[in-house]
């Protein structure tokens, strides 16, 4: 009888060079990476040694058009980016620095880290909720943000068959 084992590990290494960036919020991005032994090989022919450098991360911002360099850990594969830009796109270099001389090895994807607020709170504006509830001090309105208009707590036309959490308003 063949006994199977119960669990599946996976590999820690695909043998595929690949970098993906990912957008987790407006201002922190997600790189993971995977680099092959044959562009290990064509690397140090090419370059330098490969042992004999360090890892960088090239975030660069297509936007604004600048860069910044992040050392880390030669056995990383993946690593967090806080970027201080909104409204951009950026991709990411995974490279080699020797001797004050960056080579990359391979580029990743673009993406567009968005804003992390809404670019105006216009009536006019296509807004997320047709209708919300605003709260004061003295009572409780309704707004309709295409219209502009406002009534009191009194004056809502609710009838005890009307259902609020579905919007049924006469």
């Amino acid at each position: 009888m063949l006994n199977k084992s119960e669990y599946y590990e996976l590999p820690t290494k695909y043998d595929e060079t690949v970098v993906r960036l990912l957008v987790q919020s407006p201002r922190r991005m997600y790189a993971y990476w995977d680099v092959s032994d044959d562009t290990i090989k064509d690397f140090s022919k090419k370059y330098f040694n490969y042992s004999n450098s360090k890892s960088v991360l090239r975030i660069i911002n297509l936007t604004k058009n600048y860069y910044y360099d992040i050392f880390i850990d030669p056995f990383a594969n993946n690593y967090y980016i806080e970027v201080e830009d909104e409204n951009c796109d950026y991709k990411v270099e995974l490279g080699r620095y020797y001797n004050n001389r960056f080579a990359d090895i391979y580029v990743s994807n673009k993406v567009t880290i968005p804003n992390s607020l809404p670019n105006s709170f216009d009536d006019d504006n296509e807004v997320l909720f047709k209708n919300y509830i605003c709260l004061d001090s003295k009572k409780m309105r309704i707004k309709y943000p295409r219209h502009g208009l406002r009534q009191g707590y009194g004056d809502l036309p609710f009838g005890i068959e009307d259902n609020i959490s579905s919007g049924n308003m006469r």
